[in-house]
C-alpha cells in the first residue's frame, strides 16, 4: 500500500525547539522563584501546555488555576515568537519540496497551542506546506489520545492506514498508533527520546529521502 499523507508532529520533529522552549520556560519560572532542573522539565515533553502548567502547580504547591500560570508566562515572553534560536530540522526544507512534489499531503498535529504553533510555522516559512494545521487547544483529549490525528485525517479526507505520522516522543508515537496510522519515530532533536515503539525510526531527513518510497510502501 502506498501512503498518500504524512502528518508531523511540530517539536522535535518538524523544529529542533524542545531544548530551547523548555529552557525559555525554566528561566521565566526562574523570575517567578521557581527553580526546577531541566531534567524535570523535559520529562514533560509531549504533554500540552496546560499539562505542564497543571502539573508544575501540584509539585510546587501553587495558589492559581492554569489560567492564570499560563498568562503569566505568556506576558515574560513567547519562544516561538521571540527567540532567535528557533529554526527547522537540517534537511526539513528539501524533504518538504520532495514531498510537495510527489504529491504527498501534509498535515502539522502539534500538543503546543495555536498562537505558538503558527506563528512558528509562519516565522520559519512552513505553513505554505501544510493542508491541515491541528494544535493542542483545538481537540478535547490530547495525546496520547487519538483525536488529533484523527480529526488531521478527517480535514484531509484520509483513512488513517493512509497516513504515516512522524513523532519524536513516546506519548506522540501512541497517540499515533492509536489512530491506526505507521509510525516514524523521528531521532534528529538535540532531545533523544525513547522512539522504539515507533514502526521504524530514523535520525536524520536526509535519512528519510532516501528512504521515501519505502516509507510510504511499507517496506522499512
Amino acid at each position: 500500500m502506498t501512503r498518500k499523507y504524512i502528518l508531523f508532529d511540530m517539536d522535535g520533529v518538524l523544529l529542533d525547539s524542545e531544548a530551547g522552549s523548555f529552557g525559555f520556560m525554566r528561566e521565566t519560572l526562574s523570575k517567578r522563584g521557581i527553580h526546577i532542573e531541566m531534567a524535570a522539565l523535559l520529562g514533560k515533553i509531549g504533554k500540552t501546555s496546560r499539562q505542564v502548567a497543571e502539573e508544575l502547580i501540584r509539585e510546587y504547591n501553587l495558589t492559581e488555576t492554569a489560567e492564570e500560570f499560563l498568562e503569566k508566562n505568556r506576558k515574560m515572553g513567547n519562544y516561538y515568537a521571540d527567540s532567535r534560536q528557533l529554526c527547522v530540522m537540517p534537511g526539513m526544507y528539501e524533504f518538504l519540496e520532495l514531498l510537495k512534489s510527489r504529491g504527498i499531503r501534509m498535515a502539522v498535529v502539534s500538543s503546543t497551542r495555536a498562537m505558538s504553533v503558527l506563528t512558528a510555522l509562519n516565522r520559519l516559512s512552513l505553513i505554505s506546506y501544510m493542508d491541515a494545521v491541528v494544535c493542542g487547544d483545538m481537540v478535547k483529549t490530547p495525546k496520547p489520545d487519538p483525536e488529533g490525528y484523527l480529526k488531521a485525517a478527517g480535514w484531509l479526507k484520509a483513512k488513517p492506514e493512509e497516513c504515516v505520522v512522524f513523532e519524536d516522543s513516546p506519548v506522540g508515537i501512541q497517540a499515533a498508533r492509536n489512530a491506526g496510522m505507521r509510525v516514524v519515530g523521528f531521532r534528529g532533536s538535540e532531545l533523544k527520546q525513547d522512539t522504539s515503539e515507533a514502526d521504524f525510526e530514523l535520525d536524520t531527513y536526509a535519512e528519510c529521502i532516501r528512504e521515501l518510497d519505502n516509507i510510504l510502501n511499507n517496506e522499512i
